[in-house]
């Protein structure tokens, strides 16, 4: 997956998401119920609020087209999603200094993700 090619929004999503997994982790929930992020409405809703619900779906599906995200889609919209392992080993091997290197990252794009 090193070569992977993602938009900025994608790239940012993932980021959260993947902050989204390790706060779950550090309360103690499984993997499984870590990785759950649920339909394109929660994760605007929880994730990135700032967003509008056309460009959540869409980011997803360029998630999904890169392996980074498992969905069930219905009525044209994420009814439902997970971040695949894919997901979790490249965020792992993404920032090589740990989480603190991946907080830094995810200030730069705060104004994407618009917190």
């Amino acid at each position: 997956m090193s070569e992977l090619k993602l938009s900025k929004d994608a790239d940012a999503l993932v980021c959260a998401l993947y902050k989204s997994y390790c706060e779950k982790r550090k309360l103690g929930k499984s993997r499984a119920d870590a990785k759950h992020i649920g339909s394109a409405e929660e994760i605007r809703n929880e994730v990135v609020p700032g967003w509008q619900l056309p460009d959540v779906e869409d980011t997803c599906w360029e998630l999904k087209r890169a392996g980074l995200l498992a969905s069930l889609d219905a009525d044209n919209t994420v009814y439902d999603s997970s971040l695949t392992d894919e997901a979790i080993i490249y965020m792992e091997g993404r920032f090589k200094s740990g989480f603190t290197e991946f907080l830094g990252y995810l200030e730069q794009i705060k104004s994407i993700l618009l917190w």
